[in-house]
């Protein structure tokens, strides 16, 4: 069958490719749901495969977004670079307004939502999003729930994510969480080169790929996939290091979850 399609066209192959990551998608998701509820006893071992290509975060999400309805969830980021952000065409909201079929912000901090309708942004509401009735929300149905670089900052993640769900988990069809990882090169090199932890002041958790997925099974969520890939202000850690990251993906410093609403 492989060598049959090689021989066709090039749609064959992607076709191919397509099937097969499907299939590996589906025997991995397995392995982590058994870890993750406790099928292999006390200890859990993930084991990542070498990769042929590094791919960056905002890619990893636009690739999945694309002409979709996406809610982007504290959508507004950090009020001192915003500024830089929007003029360096790196605010990921605006990206996702150009990109999707709707793109709706919601968020809680109102001070940076009023700072960015001065750049022309102005689709988002401020609202907490763990209470029911927000209309936006309610009287309509979305592709997907976008939580990036967020989960990281919330007091207690399953309980939000629980939230969530009992909330709107009949008008939202999946979630995309990224999150950074704990065993990212990045920080790796900082804490055994340099005895340093380096972290967003408002941080709460570090995150690996086992401890976010276990987050996910625990609030119901049902996890779909899991990418690992490097945050896009990483990218200098690719100079020297290139072939260890597609070696050892789990040295990517940005995890990346796709999971479906119950």
């Amino acid at each position: 069958m492989f060598f049959s399609l090689i021989q066709n066209n090039e749609q064959d192959i992607l076709i191919l490719l397509q099937l097969k990551r499907k299939v590996m998608i589906n025997v991995i998701i397995d392995h982590i749901l058994k870890c993750v509820s406790g099928e292999y006893g006390l200890t859990a071992n993930l084991v990542f495969d070498p990769i042929n290509h590094i791919r960056l975060r905002p890619n990893v999400i636009y690739d999945i977004v694309e002409n979709k309805k996406v809610l982007h969830l504290g959508c507004t980021d950090h009020s001192s670079i915003i500024e830089w952000k929007v003029k360096n065409g790196r605010y990921l909201h605006r990206q996702l307004t150009y990109i999707t079929q709707e793109c709706l912000g919601v968020d809680i901090n109102a001070a940076a939502a009023e700072q960015l309708k001065t750049y022309g942004i102005d689709n988002i509401i401020i609202n907490d999003i763990t209470i029911p009735g927000i209309k936006e929300i309610s009287e309509n149905s979305w592709d997907y729930l976008l939580m990036a670089e967020m989960l990281e900052h919330v007091d207690n993640p399953v309980d939000f994510l629980k939230s969530i769900i009992k909330a709107y988990g009949k008008n939202i069809d999946h979630v995309i969480i990224t999150v950074p990882n704990a065993f990212g090169l990045v920080h790796l090199v900082n804490v055994i080169g340099k005895g340093l932890e380096s972290v967003n002041y408002d941080h709460k958790y570090w995150f690996t790929p086992y401890t976010a997925c276990k987050v996910i099974h625990e609030s119901g969520l049902i996890l779909e996939d899991l990418i690992m890939c490097l945050y896009e202000n990483s990218t200098p850690v690719l100079k020297d290091n290139i072939e260890e990251l597609k070696q050892k993906p789990i040295l990517l410093d940005t995890i990346v979850i796709i999971a479906r609403l119950p």
